[in-house]
């Protein structure tokens, strides 16, 4: 078995707390954070300068960056309501989110925008065909800079339109056929379904980033019988190296978060 790097949502707290949470993110023995940029900017104009900044912090502090996250937030930009579908804005965004990448050396954009991708009127055969385009217009830029595309299933229940379970994703990505296009797999999808461990375990070449959390993602201090019985599962499984936890709070409650990434720490390895 091999030991899991295991990182934490920065969505799980406000920036001005960091400190404190670095604290408890080393105490814990986690390797660093996934890292939402309007966490730590309050608009996306001027974030790169911002993220060097917060970059030299983490490094200061011995942490990395696993993946980019919540790429498409304030932004108001939709894929299927681009009219020409040439993605220009989209396009232009997601350059400044490979920089991004670049600044905190990171390998990993996670999209699972639920109003990025929600489809309005549109059926699904002309959903899918303005998103592969869409796909296919951004692989280049992802293949030059050797950064991989992890999309994220998403619940119907956190009012995702689209891609709401695995099987839809898997027929996207078997469309596009590229190994810089992936899985992002949330636990969250068997919030509302029943457990499924061989969807796992039987599309490990497909999956790229793993995140854990519990219902409403809400802190991890007494897990949920099927979120401990995926990390077991996991546990087993050494082609995955990198496990996320994935908190999303309005406030900084670090109590809280040192018994959540206790909790892990002592499920996963």
């Amino acid at each position: 078995m091999i030991s899991k790097r295991l990182y934490l949502s920065n969505l799980a707290w406000k920036n001005k707390d960091l400190f404190s949470i670095l604290k408890i993110i080393k105490k814990n023995g986690f390797d660093g954070i996934d890292c939402a940029p309007l966490q730590f900017s309050t608009k996306w104009n001027g974030v790169e300068k911002k993220a060097k900044k917060y970059s030299s912090l983490l490094r200061d502090n011995k942490l990395t960056v696993n993946s980019v996250q919540g790429v498409f937030y304030k932004t108001s930009l939709n894929v299927f309501k681009d009219k020409k579908n040439n993605f220009k804005e989209i396009y232009k965004h997601m350059r400044l989110i490979i920089k991004l990448c670049k600044i905190f050396n990171c390998k990993k954009i996670i999209m699972g925008s639920a109003e990025f991708r929600d489809t309005g009127d549109l059926n699904t055969k002309e959903a899918d065909k303005i998103f592969i385009k869409f796909l296919e217009k951004i692989l280049p830029l992802l293949i030059k800079n050797k950064i991989y595309l992890c999309i994220e299933p998403i619940p119907k229940q956190y009012n995702e339109k689209y891609i709401y379970n695995f099987n839809k994703l898997f027929l996207l990505l078997k469309k596009i056929k590229s190994k810089w296009i992936k899985i992002n797999f949330d636990t969250s999808l068997f919030h509302f379904k029943k457990l499924n461990l061989k969807l796992i375990k039987n599309n490990i070449s497909l999956i790229k980033n793993i995140q854990i959390s519990e219902k409403n993602f809400n802190f991890f201090k007494e897990p949920n019988k099927k979120n401990i019985l995926v990390c077991k599962e996991l546990n087993k499984i050494n082609k995955i190296k990198n496990v996320s936890l994935e908190i999303i709070s309005t406030k900084t409650d670090l109590t809280n978060l040192n018994i959540s990434l206790r909790k892990l720490r002592k499920i996963l390895n």
